[in-house]
């Protein structure tokens, strides 16, 4: 009978008939590695195991595991058929600090009972400067002896990040979409992504168009004619705010990726039987630092040709529209003019367009509220503007229009827009008309107290002084008058103890005045002064807002006073960034940061204590 034959059916004898001999679990690792080298902790059972152990060794990164292998080998010796079988667990480890470490026996669960392994001491040497560290040979076990792993058919070079410009020749103010799409060998098993640094540019505003998730857009693609596992990652909206070249820093990540690594089995049976030995598949975590390629765009100033004086150095498609809230209203009354403008592009750079308002109507800083958009499109929403109105006499008045102006790039033009032309009629109101504040405007003194009208009458004649009414007048005048200065020393009394209440809710609109005119300074590129002013609104708005005297000022006084009012400790760590920076560029004039992401930083900080401390 043929030999292969009978070594066949033997085995398939002995794995139906043998007996299970008591489990064991041998537990193999090298004795010695290097610093920043990766290894294989390996446990060999001979029965396949139900549960196993989870790993957290200290002074040791975990890559990746446990993958399961299984091998089998057969032999005849004296005319005896013997057969073995293992199953083998991998774990994949990197050592990071030397020293001398045991790793403790582990604990596997086979047919319901609790199986150890033994326990292994391992020596982490320093590494050898220019060595190329790689996995380390399994020591001690004679079938992990006899398994090679074989090199994946995967390089670094398989993994990128590729960065597409929409426009790299932009007019000051347009709107550029800087596109970011990872590049994967699609033979991996997973992978993960952790971003380290993000895009920045000088001279730019910037947006963040999509947010960073697990669930980002991938699908298979070929580029250059290879096939790739391409993943959407987060895309930004770029405005140039000056001509010439800006450069967008790299995007760079740690990439961990799952490729797959074949074992081969020299000593199982089919190696005896046939003279090959078949590739069981295993993987093996890999760590990449990958970054995208630096992005320059070169802005142009629009056509000097028809520039309007009033240019908003906003460029894209823009509406503008605005109504007058009341169109009847008396004297001493307020109504509001709401004007707003929407389209695509830098909409929270837009400054108030002006009214040519009567000089017979009060009117204030317009309160302006936001409503941005940001899509994979670009930036688009709307900015609203409310100007307060506040007539002082009766009347008709006639509101002139106000403008604003855009480049459109399509039709190599400036458009201006228009609003109509507003009428109020305005009705006689009454003598003591009371003040009206808004959240936006300086208290307004009481109208029509200004003048009074001195009614004169002729006194009577009294035959007797004594007891008439002019008599008791003249006693009871000086105790009216005693009582009215006491009540205002009282009301002034009562001022200066609220005072600091006071300080506390005007501190976001003085604020704010400040933030607008620190924007105008910008615009004027005086940077010095732009960062001075900076400086003073958020110096001075947390003086105002948590009652601290400006001689007492510094960042340990204004962040205990962060911590005590319970802020979030994000918004504590902004402020105090925002302000260090702030401070470095103003002394030092060194700093990563440009002057339109640190006014969008004191903004947002400024937004979010108002949010938060209502």
């Amino acid at each position: 009978m043929n030999k292969k034959v009978v070594l066949t059916a033997g085995l398939v004898f002995f794995s139906i008939f043998g007996v299970n001999a008591q489990v064991k679990c041998q537990a193999t690792a090298p004795s010695q590695v290097a610093v920043g080298q990766s290894f294989q902790l390996q446990y060999e059972l001979s029965e396949k195991a139900s549960r196993t152990p989870n790993f957290n060794l200290s002074n040791f990164t975990f890559l990746g595991g446990p993958y399961e292998q299984y091998s089998s080998s057969t032999s005849f010796v004296n005319g005896r058929i013997s057969s073995t079988s293992s199953h083998n667990y991998i774990y994949q480890f990197r050592a990071e600090k030397e020293g001398t470490y045991t790793i403790p026996a582990a604990s596997f669960i086979v047919d319901g009972k609790e199986v150890k392994s033994n326990s292994l001491s391992i020596k982490v040497v320093a590494a050898q400067a220019g060595s190329n560290q790689r996995s380390a040979p399994q020591q001690g076990n004679p079938r992990a002896r006899n398994q090679q792993q074989a090199t994946p058919s995967i390089s670094k070079e398989d993994f990128f990040i590729k960065a597409t410009v929409s426009n790299s020749t932009p007019y000051v103010g347009e709107q550029v979409i800087i596109s970011y799409k990872l590049f994967l060998n699609p033979n991996i098993q997973g992978y993960r992504v952790q971003p380290t640094d993000f895009p920045t540019a000088k001279g730019c505003w910037k947006y963040e168009l999509s947010q960073w998730s697990n669930n980002m857009p991938q699908r298979e693609q070929l580029y250059e004619g290879k096939r790739y596992l391409s993943i959407d990652l987060p895309s930004y909206a770029v405005y140039p705010q000056q001509s010439g070249s800006h450069t967008l820093s790299p995007l760079a990540l740690d990439l961990a990726v799952q490729v797959p690594v074949q074992m081969q089995t020299q000593d199982d049976i089919f190696s005896m039987f046939f003279g090959s030995s078949p590739f069981s598949m295993g993987s093996q975590m890999v760590e990449l630092k990958i970054a995208s390629k630096s992005v320059t765009i070169t802005a142009k100033e629009t056509p000097a040709q028809g520039k309007p004086d009033n240019y908003s150095e906003l460029v894209g498609n823009f509406k503008l529209s605005a109504h007058l809230k009341d169109t009847k209203i008396a004297a001493g009354e307020a109504t509001s003019i709401l004007l707003t403008i929407s389209g695509n592009g830098n909409l929270q750079t837009v400054e108030a367009p002006q009214f040519n308002f009567p000089n017979a109507i009060d009117s204030h800083t317009p309160e302006i509220t936001d409503n941005i958009k940001p899509s994979l499109s670009g930036v688009s929403g709307s900015r609203t503007f409310e100007y307060l109105l506040i007539p002082r006499a009766e009347g008709e008045y006639i509101i002139p229009p106000a403008s604003f102006s855009y480049f459109d790039k399509a039709k190599n033009t400036y458009i201006t827009l228009q609003t109509e032309e507003f009428q109020l009629h305005v009705t006689k109101g009454n003598g003591n008309t009371t003040a009206y504040t808004s959240s936006q405007a300086t208290d307004i003194q009481q109208l029509g107290t200004d003048i009074r009208y001195i009614h004169s009458t002729f006194l009577p004649t009294y035959s007797v002084f004594a007891f008439s009414y002019l008599f008791w007048g003249l006693l009871i005048l000086p105790i009216i008058l005693l009582a009215i200065v006491l009540f205002l020393f009282y009301k002034k009394a009562k001022n200066q103890r609220n005072t600091e209440l006071y300080r506390e809710k005007k501190a976001a609109k003085l604020a704010q005045k400040r933030l607008i005119f620190a924007h105008k300074l910008l615009k004027l590129h005086k940077t010095d002064e732009f960062y001075v002013e900076i400086s003073k609104v958020l110096w001075g708005y947390v003086s105002d807002k948590f009652h601290i005297p400006l001689a007492q000022l510094s960042f340990d006084t204004a962040q205990q006073k962060l911590l005590d009012c319970k802020m979030e400790p994000q918004s504590i760590q902004t402020f105090l960034t925002t302000l260090q920076q702030c401070e470095s560029v103003r002394f030092s004039s060194q700093t990563d940061i440009t002057p339109d992401q640190m006014y969008q930083k004191t903004f947002d900080f400024i937004t979010q204590i108002e949010r938060e401390i209502k």
